[in-house]
């Protein structure tokens, strides 16, 4: 009596086993190689969402665009009249000077861990510009996140969009 041609031989039982295990390790690692990449894009989309709500305080101290205040003497900044979805225009002003001449540093404040860009745009269909805040990023940046807040500026609605990224 022959062997041949049984489905459930030996070799075949084996071959699966090593299929099984070739293919599980494949998904066992592409999981953990998008988890890693995953960590990277949500940790930049939480401090980004952490940036634009603290830019919707008035900040600390509450005062800190007023004439006689020094950059080293702010602890948070912060472009809302109050605690509002509001914009300071003066605040905001200060802010777009700030990191005009001192970038690096008002990223530190930020605590943005990176390249970082406010902008404040219209919402109606024209999606004008009306303020942007530190660099645009580039087209080769990476891991861009992007948190974006309904404000009021100039008593119009506006969208405030940060964008954290790192070359």
């Amino acid at each position: 009596m022959s062997m041949k041609g049984q489905y459930f031989s030996f070799d075949a039982i084996i071959a699966t086993v090593i299929m099984v295990l070739a293919f599980s390790s494949l998904i066992a690692y592409w999981y953990g190689a998008q988890s890693v990449v995953e960590s990277r894009v949500y940790g930049r989309l939480s401090d980004a969402e952490r940036i634009a709500e603290t830019l919707l305080s008035p900040g600390s101290p509450s005062d800190w665009e007023a004439p006689g205040h020094y950059m080293d003497e702010v602890r948070q900044l912060g472009i809302a009249k109050g605690f509002s979805n509001g914009i300071s225009p003066g605040k905001l002003g200060s802010f777009k000077a700030m990191a005009a001449n001192y970038y690096d540093e008002t990223g530190n404040l930020l605590r943005a861990g990176g390249d970082y860009y406010v902008l404040i745009e219209q919402t109606d269909d024209s999606g004008g510009v009306l303020e942007g805040v530190g660099r645009p990023y580039p087209n080769d940046a990476q891991y861009v996140a992007i948190a974006t807040r309904g404000v009021t500026y100039n008593g119009r609605p506006c969208r405030m969009r940060v964008f954290l990224w790192k070359q």
